[in-house]
């Protein structure tokens, strides 16, 4: 019996906010991103393995890890900001 099995990083965007850069200092576009590894079977996802947050930087390219609540509590205030 043939098993096919493998693991894919999957990213979404939650946000795109503007502020000042941790790395290189410029206010610019900052995207928030979740990036999810699923292992999949027979080509379909079947579990979630990690769930990390990402912030990144526009203009530098630079891309740090940010905990959950962070990336979470960036969403919401950028939420409660458009209105």
């Amino acid at each position: 019996m043939l098993l096919i099995f493998g693991t894919r990083a999957v990213e979404d965007l939650l946000r795109t906010l503007v502020f000042v850069c941790r790395v290189c200092g410029q206010r610019d576009e900052q995207r928030i991103l979740r990036r999810r590894t699923r292992l999949s079977l027979f080509f379909v996802p079947v579990l979630t393995v990690s769930t990390r947050y990402l912030l990144e930087c526009s203009h530098c390219g630079t891309v740090s890890p940010i905990g959950k609540e962070e990336a979470q509590g960036s969403v919401r205030w950028a939420g409660n900001s458009d209105q």
